[in-house]
């Protein structure tokens, strides 16, 4: 992990605790000891999912016994690369093209037990990238090295792409901007999710003013089960 990425997160601040407690209930529902994949997704840019997705990949790797692959699956916006001062292939688009697997595509952090995947180089034509079972299969080789997959997705609204993932990944955390997110909007994104028979395993209200990597304070995250 560079050295921006560690001035980014304290693993004893409030919201390291509230993201454990998010940890602890989100393991009560899928049984974390399994291998998982987690998908964080919101209605809209601008939500703080890919500083959520960061930080609570370094929460994971620190609290469980696991090893941990964060994925910069937005291909279109691609962003955790810059966090930790890497290149953006190869990644997942190159693993969902089959042109690279993830002994490649994965990258070592210096925190133990966390690796980093990129998103990889788009192409002209991102959407055909999902085509098939493509993010399944690619998701099913990032098993065998990894326990947890974490999925840095792009939002539901503006884009289709996350909806092709939701047959591999074993359920969604939803973000919201507390204060800023307009409610239907919020309505939105929740209904693309359950139409497309996702697993949400609830919503993080996050009151971060900016995302990732430009900007950090330590105020909380709220989660609540089930609140759609």
């Amino acid at each position: 992990m560079s050295n921006q990425t560690k001035g980014l997160f304290d693993i004893e601040s409030p919201m390291a605790i509230e993201l454990r407690r998010i940890m602890i209930r989100i393991g009560r529902n899928l049984d974390l000891d399994r291998k998982r994949a987690i998908m964080v997704t919101s209605a809209e840019r601008g939500e703080g999912k890919s500083l959520f997705s960061l930080h609570f990949a370094l929460v994971l790797a620190y609290h469980l016994p696991y090893k941990i692959l964060l994925v910069d699956a937005d291909i279109r916006r691609p962003v955790q690369h810059t966090v930790f001062q890497s290149k953006v292939t190869p990644g997942f688009a190159e693993m969902l093209r089959e042109k690279a697997e993830a002994d490649e595509a994965g990258r070592e952090t210096q925190v133990k037990n966390l690796d980093f995947m990129p998103a990889g180089k788009a192409g002209g034509h991102p959407s055909r990238l999902f085509g098939g079972h493509n993010v399944r299969n690619a998701v099913e080789r990032m098993h065998k090295k990894y326990d947890i997959v974490l999925l840095d997705s792009p939002p539901v609204v503006p884009v289709s792409d996350p909806l092709h993932y939701l047959d591999a990944v074993d359920g969604v955390i939803f973000m919201v901007m507390a204060g800023q997110t307009p409610k239907e909007l919020s309505k939105r994104g929740v209904e693309i999710l359950n139409s497309a028979g996702a697993n949400i395993l609830g919503a993080v209200a996050n009151n971060l003013g900016e995302v990732l990597p430009y900007y950090y304070d330590q105020k909380y995250y709220g989660y609540e089960k089930g609140k759609k």
